[in-house]
């Protein structure tokens, strides 16, 4: 209750207006048609590209470590690309909050649901394993009943931030397509609703440095990764199966691809399982690599000291 009518004063605080207004004014722009909305994503994400920025410096280094061999003019055309994607992403944010589930249909594709189908045949939930792209939000679509047709139940996983209007804008925009949501600190309610035979979205592909946290290799770089859904696998009893999006090109909309089910994972081998999932999230980006969230610090916390995003490296 407490919380409730903290979030209720949070809207009349004046450094609140401007997240009104952009959530006000995003819910509009969502009633155009698909390629519109695309078109002023891109343009926000022209705007972002120009604005000189920490994030704009981190996706750079990121960009620099991932992609080596990519002369820096390349480089830098990624960069602008990635950050055309993001402007995009906030759009889309709106349009899994407000856009209608019929004409999210009509744009959304699953691919590989032959795979989830076969996993959920052993009668068991299912852990689809997502990662931080720029359409993040989109993914969670697979829980709407129009669209992932005749799939139990999805459970995702929720971050609080430090402002109320923005917690709870995104947990509203998630239980949209969630039939719940837990916190990180919530794992029993993840393995309880995988013992329920319910598909648990988990994405774990950001820089980790706490109790489960095992170094990988992220496109050659050491990357520190939290190893829990090996265990949450191994307790369940359940098959992990990487689920990863995509955002088509000219305003066509999504594919949301559903990977074969990893086999013999958990191993025994957390470091091993983990390098794995990071092969197959490897492949995915170098798809669309303009796509992945690279704003992130993934290598802040490698297990050497070094700090690839200190402005003396």
């Amino acid at each position: 209750m407490k919380d409730k009518l903290q979030s209720s004063f949070a809207y009349f605080h004046p450094k609140n207006w401007i997240i009104i207004s952009i959530l006000s004014l995003t819910r509009l722009i969502v009633l155009l048609p698909y390629p519109f909305i695309v078109k002023i994503g891109e343009l926000l994400g022209h705007t972002l590209y120009r604005i000189p920025s920490s994030r704009s410096q981190v996706a750079l280094k990121n960009i620099e470590l991932c992609f080596p061999d990519l002369p820096p003019k390349e480089q830098k055309n990624l960069l602008k690309k990635h950050f055309i994607s993001l402007g995009i992403g906030f759009i889309e944010v709106g349009i899994a909050r407000w856009k209608s589930t019929k004409k999210l249909k009509k744009i959304v594709q699953l691919q590989g649901l032959e795979n989830l189908r076969k996993a959920l045949a052993k009668n068991k939930g299912v852990i689809l394993f997502s990662a931080h792209f720029t359409l993040l939000e989109i993914s969670a679509l697979i829980g709407r009943n129009d669209i992932g047709v005749g799939l139990p139940p999805l459970v995702g996983m929720y971050r609080l931030g430090n402002n109320p209007i923005i917690n709870r804008f995104f947990r509203n925009t998630r239980l949209r397509s969630c039939e719940s949501l837990v916190t990180k600190n919530e794992v029993k309610n993840l393995i309880r609703a995988l013992k329920n035979k319910k598909m648990v979205w988990y994405a774990a592909d950001q820089n980790f440095i706490g109790k489960n946290a095992v170094p990988v290799k992220f496109f050659g770089q050491d990357a520190m990764t939290n190893a829990g859904i090996t265990r949450i696998a191994d307790i369940a009893g359940c098959p992990v199966l990487p689920f990863l999006p995509s955002r088509l090109p000219n305003g066509k909309g999504y594919v949301l691809e559903i990977y074969p089910e990893i086999e013999a994972f958990p191993s025994g081998n957390p470091q091993q399982d983990i390098e794995r999932v990071h092969r197959i999230l490897e492949t995915h980006i170098l798809k669309n690599p303009e796509q992945y969230y690279w704003v992130h610090r993934r290598f802040k916390g490698s297990a050497s000291s070094w700090n690839p995003y200190d402005k003396k490296n």
